[in-house]
């Protein structure tokens, strides 16, 4: 039997719901697709079922793990899964992070790779830093295709700028109307031969499936690094991802360069926030015990002076920083 394109993964960030409603509305398959999405979104989005089933004749739902795969249907990944590709149904599974986001693009990318190979279509829109580019590069190395939201037309273009970066020549770059057309008419279209899916890939794969993910796993996928997983404070490998450079901890925690950026400065910010507090109170409570104890009020009046003195540095610091940024 001829193998036909049919499988479509779809991937959005900060933009990309706009986008993916746009998307959806000019897509209009002639034959049988399955389509996963995932978004980065929180739990209070839980409006997103009825909002997509308002823009598509598919059928939209969440599904369970294990779910069966059925023709025409949208499956979205629910708030704090994975949403994984398997052989004829779908896994949910509340993995490691990957780039900061639960559910992320890169894993369901993988298991289209995987599980769908030439059949498999990955689909980038709007959104902030580079989730999804990995996966893109992993969708074309197995004989899928890959298309991308024109950067211009995006609310954040990091990610389609990303995707394109990673994979070098997509199928298609264009605004979501037009990247729904083009689904539409790749949808059923004779797929190509499989390529080669990589041993690294599916050992990420089962990663994110919570299948495996040990110092082993991990010194088989790249080198030693000299950074700490700003998640769980493990040491960090280094995968050398043809242009792209990432890192994986031994409990799995995934970073691409940007993403890891990101996590560091989060956690970089609370630090200096959570010593700023400290020493504030330490201040507070030498000043309370000065006022119980006379005897000791000099010395301890001086002590709080001292932290109070490096509660100013760490607020300098603070104010400096959010005035770079600004």
């Amino acid at each position: 039997m001829t193998a036909r394109r049919n499988i479509i993964g779809i991937g959005g960030s900060a933009g990309g719901l706009p986008a993916v409603i746009d998307l959806l509305k000019h897509f209009e398959p002639a034959r049988p697709a399955i389509v996963l999405l995932v978004l980065h979104r929180v739990n209070e989005t839980g409006h997103l079922v009825d909002i997509l089933r308002r823009s598509t004749s598919l059928r939209v739902c969440e599904p369970d793990d294990g779910e069966p795969l059925r023709d025409n249907c949208l499956y979205i990944a629910p708030p704090d899964e994975h949403l994984l590709l398997g052989e004829a149904h779908l896994h949910l599974r509340r993995g490691p992070r990957e780039n900061n986001f639960r559910p992320a693009i890169d894993p369901m990318f993988r298991s289209l790779a995987v599980f769908a190979g030439a059949r498999a279509t990955g689909v980038i829109l709007s959104g902030y830093l580079d989730d999804g580019a990995s996966g893109a590069r992993a969708i074309v190395a197995a004989g899928g295709h890959v298309m991308v939201q024109d950067p211009a037309s995006a609310a954040s273009p990091d990610m389609p700028r990303a995707a394109i970066s990673a994979v070098g020549e997509p199928e298609n770059i264009a605004p979501p109307a037009a990247l729904g057309r083009a689904l539409s008419r790749a949808v059923g279209a004779r797929a190509g031969p499989d390529g080669t899916v990589s041993e690294a890939v599916k050992l990420e794969l089962m990663v994110a499936g919570l299948e495996r993910a040990s110092m082993t796993t991990e010194d088989r996928l790249g080198e030693l690094s000299p950074y700490n997983c700003p998640d769980c404070n493990g040491v960090l490998w280094q995968i050398e991802d043809g242009p792209l450079v990432r890192f994986r901890c031994h409990t799995g925690h995934a970073y691409s360069s940007a993403s890891l950026d990101a996590r560091q400065e989060e956690m970089l910010e609370r630090s200096l926030y959570d010593s700023l507090r400290s020493l504030r109170e330490k201040a507070r409570l030498l000043r309370d015990m000065a006022g119980r104890d006379s005897a000791s009020a000099g010395r301890l009046c001086r002590r709080a002076d001292d932290y109070d003195r490096d509660g100013d540095h760490v607020e300098a610091m603070i104010l400096a920083r959010q005035k770079r940024a600004a």
